[in-house]
């Protein structure tokens, strides 16, 4: 973690969102950036984190490098698949000698994005809308800290002469990107030279400035989620599962929890401690997530159009300078673009989204709640409430990874006898014997008894909750892991 954030934007730049004419010309209105306070810690143990691609590609890598388990390559690109059995057969090109490679593996993830090759190979369709709009990413580099002054943002939202553009700052000092709309009837990525690009940036910033263009490419807006996630033992995961508008930011962290859901499954299956139908979980759970990250993200990228209306102006047309300038100068019309901009607030405001996601029969719990409320629940299918622990830390570090965790209130020999006679990995965790808060009795915060327990899922999720520790209490967490883990009757847990 430490190595992300020394790679992060920081957090005194990256604080806000801004709507600007252009960036050193008029600041229309801003809007905080995510949940950056200390209240926030009270929810998640982990700060905000808005990192470049690049930079966090190169942590990631740093992280498997010479990894035991782990064969890092490069210069390779998929060609395709076939199948034998239990076996899938992949073949690869090796661009560093230009030979074909051939991998024999069980499963086949395809993390290969958006535009990645294994889910048509694997003739699975995407649902949605494709192609809502087109927009050129112009990455650059320039020391802007000077010019951006009292006014830093993450997103810089332009409504003048370049209008329609959106300026990231992954590092004020440094690391910048341009997204803007094209028309590719129109328009092809040839027409966008050095020269083209560097104008297009002077004009969102409002003046000439020294940069580097380091590159640039086009890229479709869609929205739209894979049809299954799964087809026999070939898995979607991240882009190549779900494409969303950038309007939110939830892709990654969507990602993320793909793999997180789906990772720990394949480990029990591998590990003879999950059936084979528990691999059905991983798309059943991670679809619905991305269908509802997809409507958000699909209608805060509507809801900016009421800034345009507000000023006057019309989405992907040239701006109207007259009439633009006419509704600055009115107060009443100032007033009327200020409260669009408010309305923004949940574009960039979605805890609930990005930690209250439930599984499972309580998935829709929340349906209604604004998406910046969140309120951790020990129900079924929620991630487990993070609380600070005497010393440091989280409950949520409490959590095996490579197996189920029992966190409970007080000692109870029923606990104990589940333990004794599984064979699925499985701890107990007892409050004061093994963990303590910081403050308060956790029992009580997750609304226990004061011998009840939960069981957590690898991913942090909760399979099974008893809020007194009994024989009816033991049998019914039993069943639960042995019913989600698709273990024949019959078999032990």
């Amino acid at each position: 973690m430490d190595n992300i954030h020394a790679k992060a934007t920081r957090s005194d730049e990256g604080a806000f969102v801004r709507f600007m004419t252009s960036v050193t010309g008029d600041e229309l209105g801003s809007i905080p950036y995510e949940r950056q306070d200390k209240a926030v810690r009270a929810l998640t143990p982990w700060p905000l984190i808005n990192i470049a691609q690049p930079d966090f590609e190169v942590v990631a890598e740093d992280a498997l490098e010479g990894a035991s388990h782990v064969e890092l390559r490069r210069q390779l690109e998929w060609l395709g698949y076939a199948e034998s059995g239990d076996v899938i057969i992949s073949r690869l090109r090796d661009h560093a000698n230009g030979e074909d490679v051939m991998v024999r593996s069980r499963y086949l993830i395809a993390a290969d994005g958006a535009g990645g090759a294994i889910r048509d190979a694997a003739g699975i369709a995407l649902e949605g809308m494709a192609d809502i709009a087109h927009n050129v990413m112009i990455h650059f580099e320039g020391d802007l800290r000077g010019l951006v002054g009292d006014r830093p943002a993450i997103l810089y939202f332009i409504f003048g002469e370049a209008i329609g553009s959106v300026l990231i700052a992954y590092d004020l000092g440094k690391t910048w990107v341009l997204m803007h709309p094209y028309d590719p009837a129109t328009t092809t990525l040839a027409d966008f030279t050095d020269d083209v690009c560097a104008r297009m940036i002077s004009t969102a910033i409002g003046q000439n400035v020294d940069i580097t263009i380091k590159g640039a490419r086009t890229w479709s807006m869609c929205a739209q989620v894979a049809s299954t996630y799964r087809t026999k033992n070939v898995f979607l995961v991240g882009d190549a599962a779900h494409r969303f508008p950038p309007t939110g930011g939830l892709g990654l962290n969507t990602g993320i929890g793909d793999i997180q859901n789906l990772a720990w499954k394949i480990a029990a299956v591998e590990h003879g401690w999950g059936g084979k139908g528990l691999l059905d979980s991983y798309g059943d759970e991670r679809q619905h997530v991305a269908r509802s990250n997809m409507g958000q993200s699909v209608g805060n990228a509507l809801k900016i159009a009421l800034v345009y209306q507000a000023l006057g102006q019309e989405m992907r047309q040239p701006v109207n300078r007259d009439e633009l300038d006419k509704r600055l100068a009115d107060p009443a019309h100032r007033n009327a673009i200020a409260a669009c901009i408010a309305m923004q607030a949940e574009h960039f405001d979605s805890l609930r989204l990005q930690l209250g996601y439930v599984y499972g029969d309580h998935r829709d719990i929340d349906a209604g709640t604004p998406i910046n409320v969140y309120v951790p629940k020990a129900i079924v299918g929620a991630c487990l409430p993070h609380a600070v622990l005497a010393g440091g830390g989280s409950t949520l570090d409490l959590i095996d990874a490579g197996g189920f965790t029992i966190l409970a209130g007080a000692a109870s020999g029923h606990w104990e006898k589940l333990l004794e006679r599984s064979t699925v990995p499985l701890r107990l965790l007892v409050e004061g014997r093994d963990f303590q808060l910081a403050s308060g009795k956790w029992s009580q915060t997750v609304t226990l008894g004061a011998d009840g327990a939960l069981l957590v899922r690898p991913d942090r999720h909760l399979l099974h909750v008893a809020r007194d520790a009994n024989a009816d209490e033991a049998a019914a967490m039993e069943a639960a892991l042995k019913d989600y883990l698709k273990i024949l009757a019959g078999g032990k847990v």
